[in-house]
Parts: structure tokens; C-alpha cells; sequence
């Protein structure tokens, strides 16, 4: 990790806050992730570029977007660091070590706060000191599809025993103080699902989490995403999960491995056959695609359009029943 480079021309006091965005080949999205905090009204607090580029031509890039912003938004202290770690876990790892706020929110760089998202938040964890992890609903856009969908799964700490229904990273705010005591971090031998590993060492820990309906982030799925631009070649993560939570990670995993290559064929970044994907995933896992990715997969071949329109109502009915539940159970 290179040394943290402050881009205010005078000097800050330290945050209470602070947002840390990870970036890697994605400009101008960055640029939009950033305003769309940078405009947000709650005020004194810390932006965190990490930038994880190896290029230098788009270092300088990066860091010119950040000395722009920085100009044009002074009241906010901004940081921009270099880190070379290989995967995300360690990046968002680095803009931990460089900040200095007591409570942190992660955003994607191809993700968007939305109006109020940070005010609402910090109202909620300041309020309850004894809170670990805080997350929100949102919106999400999928590629090509129109409309926004709502996403929410409201936590119920006996139902969400094994893991947290979260969106993503971007809905995340955590407290730093209790991370440190704890010695919470992201796995940086992680190459994927580094989130889904930290929020099991949280619940494992037996430590407080809330969430709140909220909808104060926007996720997007679109083809320059990680998830659906990158081959699913490595499945090291998969041993890592399955050492350290039991073999019953091989359906999480499994699954998260199927999801891959929907989206991908459904972005158009995916010309493997059936045939080809099953090859793949037998070798990578000694299974065969489900009945329901079969489906999903021929459903997709025939019109994207279609499968994201019932993709979109699946998600509908399945988060209002298990929000139903977790109210009655909390109730």
C-alpha cells in the first residue's frame, strides 16, 4: 500500500466518519459514486478512494477525479490511497488501516448513495453504541431492464442464525471500535464472497446487528460488474469457506458459482454452451447444474428481457415472505 495522500489544501480534523470507496477500471463511475456523496447534507466527515489499479496512466486518472471533487467539495476530507493487494478484501482492508472514523460505510464504486443515505444511518448507530454492523434497504438496477427493484431483508437474530441477507458491501456501516476489539477484518485470501465470510465472524461473534428498511443506497448489475466481466476459474474461496464454516458452504458456494454464470449469460459476456457450464461446474464442484438453473439458463437464451421481468417479481414475493416471518419471529 502506497503512503495515503490527503488531497485538502488545509489540514482536517479527524472524522467521525468515514466512506470508503475500493476502485479498480471504472472511471466514470467512480465519479458518479463519489458526487453522489459528496452531496450528501450531513457534514464533517471523510472520503477514502482506494485505488487498486496497477496502471499507472489510470492511477493518475483516478486521482485526478479525486483532486477534482476534493476542489470542488472542500468542507469533506479526501484521501486517496494506492493499494496493490490482489483482491477486494484487502483493498477495503487498506482504506480501513488509512482512515480515521469511528463508524464506516463502504460503497462500491459503481453503486450510488442515495438522498440522505449517511444522515439516516448515522442517526440509527449513534444511537446504539453497542451496534457492530448496520444495514439498509435499497434500490437495484439490473442491466438491461428499466426499473428499479426495492431490496430489503429485515434481520431477525434466530432466523439469521448462518448468514445476513444483505445487498452488498454498499449497504454496510460498521462500527471501527468494536471491529478493532474484536479483530474483525476482511479476509484478504478471500478472492470472492469476502463479505458474506465477514458477516459470519460477526454473527458467530454473537455481536449486535440491526437493519432498517430504509432504501438509501442504489446497486447496480450490469456487464463491467466483477461478478459477471471476470471467469470463474478459481474456486480456492470455496476451500477457504468450507475450512473455516463446515462442508455445508458446498451448496453456498455452489449456488454463488451458478449465479455467476446467469448473469454473464445474461449480460451477454457468456457464449458457453449448457453443456460447456456443466463441464465447468463439475469439475470446479463434482455437481451438475439444478433443474432451476437449467430453466433459468434456457429462459435467458430466449429473452433476457423476460427473465429479468420474472427475476424481478420472485424477488418481490420470496424478501415480502421472509420479511413477514422476521417481524412475527421478532414480535
Amino acid at each position: 500500500m502506497k503512503i495515503v495522500k490527503n488531497l485538502n489544501l488545509k489540514k482536517k480534523l479527524p472524522s467521525t466518519l468515514s466512506v470508503i470507496i475500493p476502485t479498480k477500471n471504472r472511471p466514470d463511475l467512480l465519479r458518479r459514486a463519489l458526487r453522489s456523496v459528496a452531496v450528501q447534507e450531513y457534514q464533517s466527515f471523510e472520503i477514502c478512494v482506494v485505488d487498486n489499479n496497477n496502471d499507472h496512466k489510470k492511477q493518475t486518472e483516478i486521482e485526478k477525479i479525486v483532486k477534482e471533487l476534493a476542489y470542488e467539495y472542500p468542507s469533506l476530507k479526501w484521501l486517496y490511497v494506492h493499494s496493490t493487494k490482489p483482491f477486494a478484501s484487502g483493498v477495503r482492508n487498506d482504506g480501513i488501516a488509512a482512515t480515521s472514523g469511528d463508524i464506516i460505510i463502504f460503497l462500491d464504486d459503481d453503486d450510488e448513495m442515495l438522498e440522505n443515505s449517511i444522515s439516516i444511518r448515522m442517526k440509527v448507530m449513534l444511537a446504539q453504541p453497542e451496534l457492530v454492523l448496520l444495514y439498509c434497504g435499497g434500490y437495484s438496477k439490473i442491466y438491461p431492464y428499466p426499473f428499479k427493484m426495492y431490496r430489503y431483508y429485515h434481520y431477525n437474530k434466530r432466523m439469521h442464525h448462518d448468514r445476513l441477507l444483505m445487498m452488498s458491501c454498499s449497504s454496510m456501516m460498521i462500527n471501527r471500535k468494536i471491529f478493532e476489539s474484536n479483530n474483525l477484518h476482511f479476509d484478504e485470501g478471500q478472492s470472492r464472497m469476502d463479505d458474506y465470510d465477514l458477516c459470519k465472524m460477526i454473527i458467530k461473534l454473537n455481536l449486535n446487528v440491526k437493519s432498517i428498511p430504509d432504501p438509501l443506497v442504489m446497486i447496480y448489475l450490469h456487464p463491467d460488474t466483477r461478478i459477471s466481466s471476470q471467469e470463474l476459474i478459481d474456486y480456492s474461496f470455496k476451500e477457504k469457506l468450507i475450512e473455516r464454516w463446515g462442508s455445508q458452504e458446498k451448496d453456498v458456494v455452489f449456488a454463488y458459482a451458478q449465479g455467476v454464470y446467469q448473469w454473464r449469460k445474461c449480460f451477454g459476456n457468456n457464449n458457453q454452451s449448457l453443456k460447456e457450464i456443466s463441464r465447468d461446474l463439475y469439475k470446479g464442484f463434482e455437481r451438475y447444474p439444478t433443474l432451476s438453473f437449467r430453466l433459468k439458463f434456457m429462459l435467458i437464451s430466449i429473452s433476457p428481457y423476460l427473465f429479468l421481468a420474472l427475476y424481478h417479481v420472485s424477488v418481490f414475493l420470496t424478501q415480502s415472505y421472509k420479511n413477514m416471518l422476521a417481524r412475527i419471529k421478532t414480535y
